[in-house]
């Protein structure tokens, strides 16, 4: 797994780095108003996207290395055009390609990483050392990013960057056991085959939507993490400047979050080495949500808001890997599922970054920015659990009625025959 929790942390510092600076690029080196540089960074998540469900649908173990060369490919091409391309059209093309970029290479890595698990490794402890890798890629990427800059300057960083995801390919191309992931799945569907389970060709749509539920809870887990976190981005400060925090505490409260977020990521997997998903996402969901519900009643208070956002750090954390381990899980040793399952909770993450500060913003105009914060988070868990525990398949279902032979046999002291409902 080595290769791939390296190309996993390569892939998320360079990305992250070049995100942390687009803003400060369009500001300074073109020009740009703030409503044109949000268009731009809309078209990058725009891209990935578009592009999930393709990338899942094209997706078996045996395409995987020409994925990751096209992916990493693409990425590399957009950072090193930036210095050529120095207008705000340009730009934006060039975001619209790494989104492509990092869309392939997300989506084929995800579903890697269940083809390449070791045997002894369970799926959540696999995917709680991606997240973690991914989470501390992203926590190095912003000083980083920022010392290059000032280093070298915006072109140069942006040619530097480059060769942060071909790296992350080669490592990938080159020392992964690609004989023997490609035996294991070869093997997999042999022995599928004989069991008369094997996969049968299928659309898109008809695959998607014969997934399982848990595969849907979970992408709605993925797009709960992603709508919270700009929810918080974008209103919280409108709701606690009001109440006279500064910004200098608005900024320690991000960094409790993504510290704890980052922190949750490296320890899951060792915890769900231990402890299955299942049992503790409901519980993440709501440590998630219950702080935001009660924050709108002490928006003055710095104090209280510290554990509040520590809380939500740690929920998002190990929801990124429960959720996506329960899902990978549910259509394990199926490759066309597993391709579709690792773009659809991708679409979750991207979906929720786009709605949720969109969609945010119309609740808290028509009720308020704290009556928002109290309403969605809980709305959101009471989907979640509508679709993880799907309590309606119950409806009409009766216990078994109890016989005389079984109140003899209870009488007897034998304990009688119980069929759970579901």
């Amino acid at each position: 797994m080595a290769p791939v929790y390296t190309a996993v942390f390569l892939f998320a510092s360079g990305e992250q780095a070049l995100h942390v600076l687009i803003s400060p690029y369009m500001t300074a080196g073109l020009g740009m108003q703030p409503a044109a540089i949000g268009t731009v960074v809309a078209v990058f998540g725009l891209a990935a996207l578009a592009s999930r469900f393709p990338v899942g649908a094209w997706y078996r173990i045996e395409r995987a290395r020409g994925l990751l060369i096209a992916g990493g490919g693409l990425c590399s091409l957009a950072f090193v055009l930036v210095p050529l391309f120095p207008n705000p059209f340009g730009f934006a093309s060039l975001m619209a390609i790494d989104g492509v970029g990092w869309s392939i290479q997300t989506t084929t890595l995800l579903a890697l990483l269940v083809a390449s698990r070791p045997s002894g490794m369970t799926t959540a402890s696999a995917m709680g050392w991606f997240a973690g890798f991914t989470g501390l890629g992203n926590a190095t990427a912003g000083w980083f990013a920022g010392a290059l800059a000032d280093t070298i300057g915006f072109h140069a960083s942006f040619v530097a960057l480059a060769l942060i995801p071909a790296v992350a390919t080669a490592v990938l191309v080159t020392a992964m056991p690609w004989p023997h992931i490609m035996g294991a799945a070869a093997s997999a569907r042999q022995q599928a085959a004989e069991r008369g389970t094997a996969p049968h060709a299928t659309g898109l749509l008809q695959t998607v939507r014969g997934m399982p539920a848990v595969v849907w809870a979970s992408v709605l887990v993925m797009f709960y993490i992603n709508f919270v976190n700009n929810v918080l981005i974008a209103f919280h400060p409108i709701l606690v400047l009001a109440a006279g925090l500064t910004l200098s505490q608005i900024g320690i409260l991000s960094s409790c979050r993504s510290l704890a977020s980052s922190t949750s990521r490296l320890v899951s997997g060792a915890v769900f080495a231990r402890v299955r998903p299942e049992r503790l996402t409901t519980g993440l969901l709501l440590l998630g949500a219950i702080p935001l519900t009660i924050l709108p009643s002490v928006p003055g208070s710095f104090a209280w808001q510290v554990p509040f956002f520590l809380a939500v750090g740690v929920s998002r954390g190990f929801l990124r890997v429960t959720g996506s381990a329960l899902a990978l899980e549910a259509v394990e040793g199926d490759e066309t599922r597993q391709g579709h399952t690792a773009a659809l909770l991708h679409a979750g993450l991207d979906t929720g970054k786009i709605v949720g500060p969109f969609f945010g913003g119309l609740v808290a105009g028509a009720i308020g920015v704290g009556a928002m914060f109290r309403l969605l988070p809980l709305v959101l868990v009471a989907l979640y659990a509508l679709l993880r525990y799907q309590p309606w398949r119950a409806l009409g279902k009766r216990a078994p009625a109890v016989t005389e032979s079984d109140r003899a046999g209870t009488s007897n002291g034998r304990c009688g025959t119980w069929t759970s409902p579901s």
